[in-house]
């Protein structure tokens, strides 16, 4: 596949006389040697990075270099050794590595010289158990991949593993990529990597928070020996490449393990990692492949896929009558592409999310009235331009599969397809898979920066959390009843659109009786619930209304210790860590108020009131207001918290934090009231 595009360069070279360099080998800072374990490694009964570890990741140490190959070509040599403590019984599940192997085309990823050992502490002593070759096993992994297992023999209790491999690749594009950060806290992590780059260009992306102990380039020649196979006529030949080469070094110490927070989109975002990108070889002067391309050229290849564009540009001819049957009665062409979107949102089910491509034709799509996400907003988006609208469909990544590179045109970052409609000069992001949103909009698990418009001009969409504004607002109204005994309330809460979207979501698993069950025990008094409703809940262009009727009867108490927001309180403080090292992701800018009306029941009187209280976020990220007063027999009280962002960096970590835990701990406060 690649090495034929070498055999030309290489005939050319024949005749050029190559000056040989020697190349530089870096060495590795950490200075570990594979099986060169000593007992006083395993003095540590707790390591101070984290004394909660089950296991720690003592060296994990790679380099990429390139070398000459023995089929005209040149391969990617990448290798590794790592070590780990396994500190108790919990870790264990550690010590099963697998290591997968592309391959495509006749060509393969190979593994060599891997070795394998487990070490314990024996009386004073270290004793090694070496891994059986024979207990490594191979497995077919996906259409391209193939998998090495293996399970380290012997564990104990605080013994050390560790294993070394060497992988050799054909494959350009296969560059390794190295995270520095991981689940398990990392006490040295290394990777070197030299690159031929008067032959290979990649793009180097570097993500994460944590600073380098080692972050250098340095530039040297490399001498590259590729054996060019004869043919009939003529006899093999070692030819000897000269090239530029780039040196890169980098190493991290004491690396906290990565771990799961609220509001992250996903923590790949953060992980502190390297990994590269093809973007051109030059095999010779003038033969240069730009296997990258801009956004142009990459719309270009889409719309030539035939599970992407070229069922866009076909003549769907069979769509016409069924879409007249679907817009019936619309006149205008937002009518009909309302009548459209809603048709296929309520009428197909996606039985596959985070797909780019594809799985069949618009017609089975339609036939089927199922298909992945592409399946179907492709199929909406051919629907648009069969009725003469400028439709187009989008490229996104979702919040949970990572941040999409602007810059960079690589189809591997997306994993999801949606429809944008110009209609009027707006245009319209949809997405017909979501069966709880309204026209227009879009889950919030899209909101990951931006899609990429795969047209003539392939602009971004806009899709930014920041954007989006989430609006609630509850009331609450508690009245003495007629017989003086109690309290008669009516609850009402107007959801947002995206809160609106997960209780729809939430409300397909449960009924609407057992939902106003959970309600019940939510008020955490006895009470009777009546008059249920819940408004709009299959109109997804409508805002989602609860609402019921409640009783709140004294019994005779001498103290009453009530809570005036009920069960719109927040209980606990989201941000629960002492620190963090990565932003905080919120969905949505929100605001959300509560109104409470109430009037103190017969035969008490306020004995003691919450004090009003106002705190700002900042200068003017948010605010939270808490205003409650008495007036004769009748208290009320206004609460709201209103966030104005919804991305927060580290530096405002502690400010938010503190911002919640102040919330928490007011709107716990109590009501108390004292009989006569």
């Amino acid at each position: 596949m690649q090495r034929s595009r070498f055999l030309p360069f290489l005939c050319l070279l024949l005749c050029i006389n190559v000056t040989a360099f020697s190349q530089k080998n870096s060495k590795n800072t950490a200075k570990i040697k594979f099986g060169d374990v000593k007992p006083e490694d395993f003095k540590p009964a707790v390591y101070s990075i984290d004394s909660n570890a089950n296991a720690v990741v003592l060296a994990d140490i790679g380099e990429t270099t390139f070398e000459g190959g023995n089929n005209g070509d040149i391969l990617l040599v990448f290798n590794r050794i790592r070590r780990l403590r396994l500190l108790n019984k919990n870790s264990f599940d550690e010590a099963t590595i697998k290591l997968y192997l592309y391959a495509e085309d006749r060509e393969e990823e190979r593994l060599d010289n891997i070795d394998a050992a487990t070490y314990n502490l024996e009386g004073g002593q270290v004793v090694t158990t070496k891994l059986d070759k024979a207990s490594i096993f191979k497995d077919k992994y996906d259409k391209n991949r193939t998998v090495r297992k293996f399970t380290f023999p012997n564990l104990k209790e605080g013994c050390i593993i560790e294993y070394k491999y060497t992988l050799k690749s054909p494959f350009y594009f296969n560059l390794q990529p190295w995270s520095f950060q991981a689940e398990l806290p990392h006490l040295w992590s290394e990777y070197t990597v030299t690159v031929p780059n008067s032959i290979f260009d990649y793009v180097l992306m570097k993500h994460g928070y944590l600073p380098y102990k080692i972050d250098t380039s340095t530039y040297s020649k490399q001498t590259y020996n590729i054996l060019a196979p004869g043919d009939a006529s003529t006899s093999s030949q070692v030819i000897s490449i000269n090239s530029n080469t780039v040196t890169l070094h980098w190493a991290m110490e004491n690396v906290p393990g990565i771990k799961d927070e609220s509001y992250v989109t996903t923590l790949d975002n953060y992980r502190s990692r390297v990994e590269f990108q093809l973007r051109r070889i030059k095999y010779s002067e003038t033969d240069i492949v730009d296997y990258m391309g801009d956004w142009h050229q990459f719309v270009d290849r889409l719309m030539k896929n035939e599970n992407f564009g070229v069922p866009l540009t076909d003549n769907n001819g069979w769509l016409t009558d069924e879409l007249k049957k679907i817009t019936a009665g619309a006149t205008t062409d937002l009518e009909k592409a309302r009548k459209w979107y809603a048709f296929v949102r309520d009428n197909f089910t996606c039985n596959e999310f985070d797909d780019r491509y594809m799985s069949k034709s618009l017609k089975k799509t339609f036939q089927d009235k199922n298909g992945n996400d592409a399946d179907i907003n492709i199929l909406l988006t051919a629907g648009f331009k069969n009725m003469g609208m400028t439709a187009n469909p989008a490229l996104l990544s979702t919040r949970d599969n990572g941040a999409a590179s602007e810059m960079y045109p690589l189809i591997t970052q997306f994993n999801y397809v949606i429809s944008d409609v110009k209609i009027d000069d707006v245009n319209y992001t949809l997405d017909a898979t979501n069966k709880a949103a309204g026209f227009g909009k879009l889950d919030e698990g899209l909101y990951n920066g931006s899609a990429r418009l795969v047209a003539d001009l392939p602009a971004l969409i806009p899709l930014v959390a920041d954007s989006l504004k989430e609006s609630k607002v509850t009331t609450v109204f508690m009245m003495n009843d007629e017989s003086g005994k109690g309290l008669s309330a009516s609850f009402s809460s107007k959801l947002g659109v995206h809160e609106g979207m997960d209780f729809r979501r939430k409300m397909k698993k449960q009924s609407q009786e057992d939902y106003f069950k959970d309600q019940k025990k939510a008020l955490n008094f006895e009470t009777t619930i009546s008059e249920t409703s819940i408004d709009s809940l299959t109109i997804p262009d409508e805002p989602v209304t609860i609402k019921y009727n409640f009783t709140v009867t004294p019994n005779g108490e001498d103290i009453i210790y009530f809570s005036p927001l009920l069960t719109e309180a927040y209980k606990d403080n989201p941000f629960k860590a002492a620190e963090r090292l990565y932003p905080v992701e919120m969905p949505y800018c929100s605001d959300e108020t509560y109104i409470l009306n109430m009037e103190v029941p017969k035969g008490y009187k306020v004995e003691e009131i919450p004090k009003s209280a106002r705190v700002k976020l900042n200068e003017d990220d948010g605010m939270f207001e808490y205003i409650i007063g008495q007036s004769g027999e009748r208290i009320q009280l206004r609460c709201r918290v209103l966030i104005k962002k919804a991305t927060f960096e580290p530096d405002d970590y502690q400010t938010l934090r503190d911002f919640f835990s102040y919330i928490v701990k007011k709107q716990a406060e109590q009501i108390v009231l004292k009989k006569i």
